[in-house]
């Protein structure tokens, strides 16, 4: 790819999947990820552990955070949906 057209230097489909609790050590402290979500579910909720957070991640919503600091994780219900997740990494700048 000759030229890239985002500050982000990653980019990553996601479907139908929950996540564990983790954080994301390849990403810069400073760096925020851009989590989007779409689908036909319910019930899905991200939490942001070591903040105490729990956000309501249905269809339609938009979600950034630093991905290296906030201890996070997805808890969804039935159905489909797909994350379209945007990210920086160190090792690319």
């Amino acid at each position: 790819l000759q030229h890239w057209t985002s500050v982000y230097t990653g980019a990553a489909i996601m479907c139908n999947r929950e996540s564990p609790f983790h954080r994301d050590p390849k990403c810069p402290p400073e760096g925020f990820d851009i989590l989007t979500c779409i689908g036909g579910y319910g019930n899905g909720i991200m939490q942001l552990t070591n903040l105490g957070i729990d956000l309501a991640y249905d269809s339609g919503v938009m979600v950034s955070y630093s991905g290296r600091l906030m201890r996070h994780g997805v808890r969804v219900g039935k159905g489909d949906r797909i994350v379209w997740a945007w990210f920086m990494r160190d090792s690319v700048h």
